[in-house]
C-alpha cells in the first residue's frame, strides 16, 4: 500500500492507561498506545506497504510534544532574526570603516575644534552612503519585538527600579534628542549610562556602535560619528 500523498488524521483521547494516537489510513486504524515513539515513514511495514522515501516524523507524545515544537520553532525565527541583526550591523561597521579616513578620521587633540571637525567631516560622510536611511533599517519589527522582550525582565522589581532610576539621573532634557536616523546626537549633551544589568541581556555591538537609552527610547549610536544611526520608540517598560 503506497501511504505517500494520503491524508493523515491524528485524534488524541485520555485513556485510563494514557494517551491515544489513533492514525487512519484509508480506512486501516493504527493505534499506538502507553510508551511515546516516533512513527517513521522509514517504516514501511507498519505503515502498510511502500512509502515515500521523503523523511516525515509523527511524535506520539502528547500535547506537551506540540508544546515543545512550538518553542522550538519559536527559538529558532528568534535566533534568525538576531543573526539578521547582526549582519546589518556589521554591513554597517564596513561602511563607517571605510568612511573613516583622511580628514574623518576620529583624532585625539587637545583642541575639540579638531574633533568636532573630523566627526562632522565623518557624520556627513555615512550620511552620504546611507542617504535613504530610515527607523528600523538595523531594529526591524522582529528586531524590536525581542528587544523588548529582553528589555523587560532587568527593568522589573526593586532591580529594575535601581536600574531606570540610573538611566533617569543620566537623562538629557526632554525634547533635546531628535529621534531621527541620521540625526547628530547634540553636541554636550548627557549621553546615558546604560545599566550593566540591562546590557547583559542585548547583543554585543562592534565599535563605535553603542547602545543608549534615552527616556523610554533605545538608540543606536554611532559614538565616533555622533549620529543617530537606529532607534526603537517605546523600547523600556
Amino acid at each position: 500500500m503506497n501511504v505517500s500523498g494520503l491524508l493523515v488524521l491524528v485524534a488524541a483521547t485520555c485513556a485510563p492507561n494514557g494517551l491515544q494516537i489513533r492514525t487512519t489510513f484509508g480506512e486501516r486504524p493504527l493505534t499506538a498506545v502507553a510508551e511515546p515513539r516516533v512513527i517513521s515513514t522509514a517504516e514501511p511495514r507498519l505503515l502498510g506497504g511502500a512509502v515515500d522515501a521523503t523523511p516525515r516524523y509523527v511524535r506520539a507524545t502528547g500535547i506537551g510534544a506540540v508544546v515543545q515544537a512550538s518553542s522550538q520553532t519559536a527559538t529558532n525565527a528568534d535566533a534568525a532574526t538576531l543573526r539578521d541583526f547582526q549582519e546589518r550591523i556589521n554591513r554597517y561597521g564596513e561602511m563607517h570603516k571605510a568612511a573613516a579616513k583622511g580628514t574623518a578620521k576620529p583624532k585625539e587633540s587637545a583642541d575639540p575644534a579638531k574633533i568636532i571637525t573630523a566627526q562632522d567631516t565623518l557624520a556627513a560622510r555615512i550620511r552620504d552612503a546611507r542617504p535613504t536611511a530610515k527607523q528600523g533599517d538595523m531594529f526591524t519589527p522582529e528586531t524590536q519585538r525581542i528587544f523588548r522582550r529582553l528589555l523587560a525582565p532587568p527593568l522589573k522589581g526593586e532591580d529594575g527600579r535601581d536600574a531606570k532610576a540610573l538611566i533617569k539621573d543620566d537623562a538629557p532634557a526632554p525634547g533635546s534628542i531628535p529621534f531621527k536616523v541620521n540625526a547628530k546626537y547634540p553636541e554636550g549633551a548627557p549621553v546615558p549610562t546604560v545599566p550593566a544589568s540591562v546590557l547583559l541581556g542585548l547583543p554585543t555591538l562592534p565599535r563605535p556602535l553603542e547602545y543608549r537609552i534615552v527616556g523610554k527610547h533605545l538608540l543606536l549610536l554611532d559614538t565616533e560619528a555622533g549620529i543617530i544611526v537606529d532607534y526603537i520608540p517605546n523600547a523600556i517598560p
